[in-house]
């Protein structure tokens, strides 16, 4: 009876340890949620289908995230190559500003961020973006030199103002211009 006695108060002393934990408080409100961060207002245009829209190399671009960003974790690349920034910060949130790199000139390129909220989480965007080529440089022009008057005598005598045609054209002009004279009164 003792054994049986004693296994009672053992399951006894069980099931109450157990019901109690069961039973306890736990407040949720201790825990915070994360909030992810939230992306707005990015200044290029994406590039999509029937627009296929460009943006000119080494465009200037920026994007708003929400106040409660990490933004010393912010991650900005575009092609695996990291992208350059600076941060803007207002009372409500944070300004990011970039410019795209030289190296992706002429390129499709998806440029992505990853934005980490203060308590951990974090939000991941990108966009596509088409970055036109380098323009056409236009070449050099040569400097337009004037040639210099000089009694050369190959050069044609001007006379009356008329530059006289070629050797070749010079006898037919003066059999022309000999029919007129003597046609003329």
């Amino acid at each position: 009876m003792k054994r049986y006695t004693m296994i009672k108060c053992l399951t006894l002393i069980a099931v109450t340890l157990c019901s109690v934990e069961a039973l306890a408080y736990s407040d949720d409100k201790g825990k915070e949620i994360c909030r992810n961060p939230k992306v707005q207002e990015f200044t290029l245009p994406e590039y999509q289908a029937p627009e296929q829209k460009e943006v000119p190399a080494e465009t200037e671009f920026s994007f708003i995230v929400s106040e409660w960003t990490n933004v010393k974790k912010i991650k900005l690349s575009g092609k695996g190559q990291d992208i350059p920034f600076t941060v803007e910060s207002k009372e409500t949130f944070h300004k990011v500003k970039a410019k795209l790199p030289p190296a992706l000139t002429g390129k499709v390129v998806r440029v992505n961020a990853r934005i980490p909220a203060v308590l951990g989480c974090y939000t991941t965007i990108g966009w596509l973006v088409k970055v036109a080529g380098t323009p056409a440089v236009e070449a050099p022009k040569a400097p337009e030199t004037a040639i210099p008057a000089t009694n050369n005598p190959v050069a044609p005598a001007v006379q009356n103002g008329v530059v006289p045609p070629p050797d070749s054209e010079t006898p037919k002009l003066q059999n022309q211009q000999n029919i007129q004279n003597a046609v003329s009164p």
